[in-house]
């Protein structure tokens, strides 16, 4: 049986103090509470009024019991320990609905009860941890359970000497076990908590809770008059009180009971009166396990159909079945009903499901968790008792003076040795360091030397480059431009004195040749040495270069941004390259119809980001077939101590990202 079935009606609706456990006598406990609200009495006492009757009221009118809960608020708000209680009650509210926001409703409370060390602070405590647990039961998480249940449950319970209190823990930790099928540590744990809840004053509902467990526990163990004695311990206990949603958990015993005596058809009415008595907030929970008790007992009867139809509806329960234990018991009931139905596929279908999902459960695993948490709880038992008599004898030890004496300086002794000791260890191993550092900062220093040298030399080749271009663009322009333009000006002068119509076809042919060597010659200037870049700075240039790249199958978006005149010139030529070189490549290789470039500059660094639609490339090829261009965009890039990122899906487009350092 899925274990949040078992663990889920363990939850202790949590009040103030230990006496305001939901009572078996509800309308005149409601009543009571209702009188003191139209009393003059402090906000502090209606406020407690208020929260005891959410509690009262929830499993039944969740409206009401949600106006009593902001009632109790508002009136704790000048209250320090109830804006605490506050919170905790807001952690029940959202238990059934919202486990998460509970699970934060509860650190909260906690986090502020902590700070009173009273009785009633540590039984709200110890009552909060419980219904966290168990919302980390219902996670799936057995370990978080035993682990909160032990470690912090318990111990608060025991500060305050609450009987009724550690008998409902005792209680859960029992139920764990009872889901590992540790029946025999389940039995000691239930013993020992019906003999705490034996002695509460209270209404004894935990006390039947605790029956109800053992009864089960018996059953399991096949202790039949055991069994058969706590059932009627709970009819006893019940008999005034017969409209009580307790009686849910009576009959799901009685049940059981009746079907390991081999007696179905009475275990089947039984069960039938268990999910007719299921109410409160745990109604859905309370009534799947009886349902999952009941399937046994309905294949035990050869009703097959009647078990098919409650397995296909406990099937469609998603949060049922994120749970391990409760899908193994699902599969395993779907193929014991399919078999009963001869339907030997589906049969086989479900069989062959529960024995992946159970060959897929380390159920030992978790065992052994459980048991060292158990473990652990006994050994802190013990250690307390050891610290006890340990500080009862220090105390002796200590009267001696002389005692005391030798003591302090076998103390100091030893710690001096120690400190010498791992000084030694400490200098030896950092004298190894340190040679090891000096080895690793000489070949750093070596690395970084070869790459300044690197540096300067493309330095030196990227200015003199760059001179070699201002010389022979100023030669081309001025020298050879300037014949070019002398010859074309003397050939139409010579046209203007000559008026034949066969001469002036032919020269103007001629003129127009040299119209346009005089373009490419300024041109191929202007690429070596743009005049713009020189005169209006890079924004310009870098505006020109794109504009002149343009045509009807090519389209190029520039976008400037903070791009400043004071950057020095020869970083600024160093960037219109790289650009003019990252534009050449695109029309060369890219196919591309539209470009777009981005320039900006921010506190020093000049990124460049250029984008197109060409045809792309394989990127891991750059490694083995970087290209003349490719090459000179990487000199200047590191010239400039920068990056370079190239991003290319074939037939998707190339990105190219480069970041510049220009205060080098």
């Amino acid at each position: 049986m899925s274990k949040l079935l078992r663990l889920t009606f363990l939850l202790l609706a949590l009040s103030l103090s230990s006496k305001a456990q939901q009572p078996l006598n509800g309308p005149k406990y409601a009543d009571s509470l209702q009188s003191l609200l139209k009393k003059g009495l402090s906000d502090s006492i209606k406020a407690r009024a208020n929260f005891l009757l959410f509690t009262f009221w929830l499993p039944k009118d969740i409206s009401k019991a949600k106006q009593y809960l902001d009632d109790g608020k508002r009136l704790s708000i000048k209250y320090p320990f109830l804006k605490g209680i506050s919170y905790a009650q807001d952690g029940y509210f959202y238990y059934a609905t919202d486990p998460a926001k509970s699970e934060i409703a509860y650190m909260k409370a906690d986090s502020i009860l902590k700070k009173f060390n009273t009785k009633e602070a540590y039984n709200v405590r110890s009552n909060l941890w419980v219904n966290y647990a168990v919302i980390q039961q219902r996670k799936d998480d057995d370990r978080a359970f035993i682990d909160i249940i032990l470690n912090k449950a318990i111990p608060l319970a025991k500060q305050f000497s609450d009987s009724t209190m550690l008998g409902s823990q005792y209680v859960a930790v029992s139920v764990a076990f009872m889901n590992l099928e540790q029946y025999d540590k389940a039995e000691t744990y239930l013993n020992t908590a019906i003999q705490f809840l034996r002695k509460s004053t209270i209404e004894p509902s935990r006390l039947v809770a605790a029956y109800n467990r053992a009864g089960e526990n018996y059953i399991l163990l096949k202790k039949y008059p055991e069994a058969k004695q706590a059932l009627d311990s709970i009819k006893h206990i019940l008999t005034p009180y017969p409209q009580s949603e307790l009686y849910a958990g009576y009959y799901l015993v009685e049940g059981m009971y009746y079907h390991h005596l081999n007696e179905f058809q009475k275990a089947l009415i039984s069960f039938d009166k268990g999910i007719g008595s299921a109410n409160g907030p745990n109604k859905v929970y309370r009534i799947q396990e009886i349902q999952f008790f009941k399937i046994k007992s309905l294949i035990a009867a050869k009703k097959f159909q009647d078990a098919k139809k409650i397995l296909l509806n406990l099937s469609s329960d998603e949060e049922l079945m994120s749970l391990d234990d409760s899908r193994l018991e699902i599969y395993a009931g779907m193929s014991e009903t399919y078999a009963g139905l001869e339907d030997t596929r589906l049969a086989y279908l479900w069989n062959k499901r529960y024995s992946e999902l159970s060959d897929s459960l380390n159920a030992s695993r978790l065992k052994n968790d459980i048991h060292e948490l158990e473990i652990k709880y006994q050994d802190a038992e013990k250690q307390k008792k050891i610290t006890k008599l340990e500080a009862e004898k220090e105390k002796a030890v200590l009267s001696s003076k002389n005692t005391k004496l030798a003591n302090w300086l076998l103390g100091i002794t030893s710690v001096s040795l120690l400190i010498i000791a791992i000084f030694i260890l400490y200098y030896y191993r950092n004298k190894g360091k340190l040679a090891t550092q000096k080895e690793i900062n000489y070949k750093q220093q070596l690395k970084e030397m070869e790459h300044q040298q690197q540096l300067i030399t493309t330095k030196a080749v990227l200015e003199g480059e760059e001179k070699e271009r201002a010389r022979v663009a100023r030669d081309l322009h001025d020298g050879l431009g300037g014949m070019l333009a002398g010859v074309k000006i003397n050939l139409s002068g010579w046209a203007a004195n000559h008026d034949t119509q066969t001469q002036d076809v032919e020269l103007s042919r001629i003129i127009g040749q040299l119209d346009n060597s005089v373009k490419e010659l300024r041109l191929i200037a202007r690429n070596m040495m743009p005049e713009t870049l020189l005169k209006f700075g890079l924004e310009t240039a870098l505006r020109d270069l794109c504009e002149s790249i343009m045509s009807e199958s090519l389209h190029v978006d520039f976008q400037p941004f903070g791009i400043k005149k004071d950057i020095p010139l020869p970083i600024q030529i160093t960037v219109y390259r790289i650009v003019q070189e990252i534009l050449s490549n695109t029309i060369r290789h890219a196919k591309a119809t539209n470009i777009v470039l981005q320039c900006s500059l921010n506190e020093g660094i000049f990124f460049i980001t250029a984008e197109d639609n060409g045809i792309g490339f394989d990127a891991n090829t750059l490694k083995d077939k970087a290209g003349m261009g490719l090459n000179n965009i990487k000199n200047r890039v590191e010239y400039l101590k920068g990056k370079v990122e190239i991003i290319s899906t074939i037939n998707e487009g190339t990105t190219v990202n480069i970041e510049l350092n220009t205060k080098i």
